[in-house]
C-alpha cells in the first residue's frame, strides 16, 4: 500500500468560516484554504465586496484548485448592538464547522489620544476588538471538536509608535483574549491562537491620507529586516499553519518582516 500524505491534505474537507474574508488578509486566507482543498465560507458586512471575492475564489485561471460548492458567502454585520445577534445568525446558519478566522478590521484612522472622543476610541475597537470576542462566544457552539479559532492583532502591540495609543490597546488586548480563550475553550477540545502581522499591505490602511500611508509604508520597509512589508498571501501561510498543527494553542505568531528588530529612526 502507497503513503498516505500527512501535510498537504491535512485541511481537505474541513470547512472554515472568516470573519472579514472578503479582502486583504482574510480573502488571501481563504484563497490558500481552498487550494488546501478546504471548504470556506467567508463573511463581511459589504455585500458587492463579497460578491466580487466568490467570483475571483471560483475563477479557475485566478484561484489554484478552484470548486464553487465549496465556497460561500455571508453577509455580517460587525458594528452596533445588532453586532452579537448577526453573529449568532451566521453561525446558526453555517452549522458545525471546524476552523474560525477572524482577520476583520475597518480602516485605520491614526489620530493623537487627546484630540480622540469616547465614542471614537470605541469605534476604533468595535469591528476589530469587540466583535473578535462575540464572535468567539458566538461560534463556539458550532465549533467540532479538534477545531480552532485564530484572532488577527498587529506589531503595534509590541512596538509603539506615536499616536497609536487607541489601536495599541486593543492591539494588546486582543493578544490576552487569545491566551483567556485557549484555557476557557480547551475543555471543548478547541484551540485559540493569534496572527500578530507587521506592515502588510491591504485595504485597511486605506483610511490613511495617500502621502501619509506612503511614508508610513517606507518607514515600515526601513524597520524591515527583510526591507519590505509583507503582502496578503506570504502572511497566510501563517494561519494556515497554526490550522495544521494542532499542538499549538494560546500563542501569538509574529510575522512582522523582523521589524520589531530592525533599525530606528
Amino acid at each position: 500500500m502507497s503513503a498516505q500524505p500527512r501535510y498537504v491534505s491535512q485541511l481537505k474537507g474541513q470547512k472554515a468560516v472568516i470573519i472579514g474574508g472578503s479582502s486583504g488578509l482574510g480573502f488571501a486566507v481563504a484563497s490558500a484554504l481552498i487550494e488546501e482543498g478546504a471548504s470556506v465560507v467567508i463573511s463581511s458586512s459589504n455585500r458587492s465586496k463579497l460578491d466580487d471575492a466568490v467570483k475571483r475564489l471560483n475563477d479557475p485561471k485566478l484561484q489554484y484548485n478552484a470548486d464553487s460548492s465549496r465556497v460561500s458567502a455571508k453577509l455580517c454585520n460587525l458594528q452596533g448592538e445588532g453586532m452579537e445577534e448577526s453573529l449568532a445568525s451566521l453561525f446558526s446558519s453555517v452549522g458545525g464547522f471546524d476552523h474560525l478566522i477572524h482577520t476583520a478590521g475597518d480602516p485605520l484612522a491614526i489620530s493623537p489620544l487627546e484630540q480622540a472622543s469616547y465614542h471614537q476610541i470605541l469605534k476604533a475597537g468595535e469591528v476589530r476588538f469587540f466583535s473578535a470576542i462575540l464572535a468567539a462566544k458566538t461560534a463556539q457552539p458550532h465549533l467540532r471538536k479538534s477545531g480552532s479559532i485564530t484572532l488577527t492583532t498587529g506589531s503595534i502591540s509590541v512596538s509603539p509608535r506615536p499616536d497609536w495609543a487607541i489601536i495599541s490597546g486593543f492591539a494588546g488586548g486582543l493578544i490576552s483574549l487569545g491566551r483567556q480563550l485557549a484555557y476557557d475553550l480547551s475543555k471543548y477540545d478547541l484551540r485559540v491562537n493569534v496572527v500578530s502581522p507587521g506592515g502588510v499591505e491591504t485595504e485597511l490602511w486605506n483610511g490613511m491620507p495617500q502621502d501619509k500611508r506612503q511614508k508610513t509604508f517606507e518607514a515600515m520597509s526601513q524597520r524591515a529586516l527583510t526591507g519590505k512589508i509583507a503582502q496578503p498571501h506570504e502572511v497566510a501561510q501563517t494561519y494556515i499553519g497554526l490550522l495544521k498543527d494542532t499542538n499549538i494553542t494560546a500563542q501569538t505568531i509574529y510575522t512582522d518582516s523582523g521589524a520589531l528588530y530592525g533599525p530606528r529612526p
